[in-house]
């Protein structure tokens, strides 16, 4: 046991103290400005992790966590800080990550958050589990593999926490295995509700009852998926266009923060009519298809063959007809088009850009790119190779798309430079 003295806070969401030695050691539920009573339960060369025993001074910005399960499940990491404070702390987190890895010394804009900052997500993955007649439904312990038996989650929408309410009342007629796991999404066009079922099977009277209440019902065996039942897709209205989405589409989660991050882009990119733009990571194409009336050309580009597939639908579901979705990865495409693209939109994964695209990107010399990522470290990391090939950073926008948790999204305007 040792005294600690809480000096900041980690990306993700931990206490940072020092030892008397200097050594950091990282500490979950603590907030800075704390001194805590902490217990060292794993040591490495460069750092430590501790656990709190007793919060010997508490930070005024500490609360009551919303959910009985905060403090076992894994899926949060922030309910015991005042949301404002949370909102803070991520603005501190982002514009300490831009000095430290990307040498940037200037502000970001004060973070966007919710008004009511609970409810929100529209798609959550319960994972399930089972010893002899005992099953569970639930999340995963932090930073670990034991489930959390959990029957509602106050990050979920109100139509997904009674959705997966009616599904536990009927976990004992779903056969489980291993690693199964069921997904439910919600989308707001037509208040409709998918579930997916992975890794198990549902006997039949399990899907005789949701097809009253749930409007899509699939099953994925061996990554395959199968409509059970219903119309195979449900509709998201996000910014001014209607997006089909089935089962494997990404989309973002959280619908009123969704609403923020497009029309920020919109603004960001100042679209004239002769413009040319490039989605890259376009996925069902929220962000391509919102910008289409601005420009003269979007090209979107995904890995995912679903997504494209739906990306076209929505095209023509939307009545957009200077669209076009191809299947690949974006460095392979961008090459291949040989289009002089005058502005490009990057939101790629958490892993951020392999540095053959951003020399792609360089090569055609776009006037903006806008880049939307969920990774400040990432970023960083992408912002400083574009700033020191030609490019200056305009504007570092943080939105508050996860709410109770470590993650922060941004959004950064990256402009060309004009020579002399």
């Amino acid at each position: 046991m040792m005294e600690l003295y809480i000096e900041g806070i980690s990306h993700n969401g931990e206490g940072v103290a020092r030892t008397d030695k200097g050594k950091v050691v990282f500490i979950p539920y603590t907030i800075p400005e704390e001194m805590v009573t902490a217990e060292i339960i794993e040591e490495k060369k460069q750092y430590s992790r501790g656990i709190v025993r007793e919060i010997i001074t508490a930070s005024p910005f500490r609360v009551k966590p919303e959910c009985p399960y905060y403090y076992q499940c894994g899926g949060c990491s922030y309910q015991h800080v005042e949301y404002k404070h949370q909102l803070y702390l991520k603005q501190r987190i982002v514009n300490d990550t831009l000095k430290r890895i990307g040498g940037i010394y200037s502000e970001a804009k004060f973070i966007i958050g919710m008004k009511t900052p609970w409810n929100y997500r529209n798609k959550v993955a319960w994972h399930l589990t089972r010893a002899g007649n005992t099953r569970k439904m639930g999340f995963y312990c932090f930073r670990s593999n034991e489930l959390v038996d959990i029957e509602q989650c106050p990050l979920l929408l109100p139509e997904l926490n009674k959705a997966s309410l009616l599904i536990r009342k009927m976990l004992p007629e779903i056969e489980i295995g291993e690693k199964s796991s069921i997904m439910l999404r919600h989308a707001n066009q037509h208040a409709e509700t998918m579930v997916q079922f992975i890794d198990c099977q549902p006997e039949e009277s399990v899907l005789k009852e949701l097809s009253k209440a749930i409007q899509s019902i699939y099953i994925r065996q061996k990554g395959k998926s199968k409509l059970l039942s219903g119309k195979g897709e449900i509709s998201q209205k996000t910014g001014e266009n209607t997006f089909a989405l089935g089962p494997e589409d990404f989309f973002q989660v959280n619908p009123e923060q969704s609403d923020k991050l497009v029309n920020m882009v919109q603004h960001y990119l100042g679209l004239s009519s002769n413009a040319k733009v490039l989605d890259a990571y376009c996925g069902v194409g929220m962000f391509a298809l919102n910008i289409a009336k601005d420009a003269d050309l979007v090209i979107g580009v995904d890995s995912n063959p679903s997504a494209i597939r739906n990306a076209k639908k929505n095209a023509i579901l939307n009545g957009l007809q200077n669209c076009q979705f191809i299947t690949g990865s974006c460095e392979k495409i961008i090459t291949d088009l040989k289009i002089r693209f005058t502005h490009i939109i990057i939101d790629p994964p958490r892993a951020g850009l392999k540095m053959k695209f951003i020399n792609k990107i360089l090569s055609i010399a776009p006037e903006l790119v806008v880049y939307i990522s969920c990774n400040p470290a990432t970023l960083a990391r992408d912002i400083k190779r574009f700033a020191t090939n030609n490019y200056t950073l305009t504007k570092v926008q943080p939105l508050d798309m996860f709410p109770q948790t470590h993650s922060i999204e941004n959004i950064v305007l990256l402009q060309k430079s004009i020579k002399d």
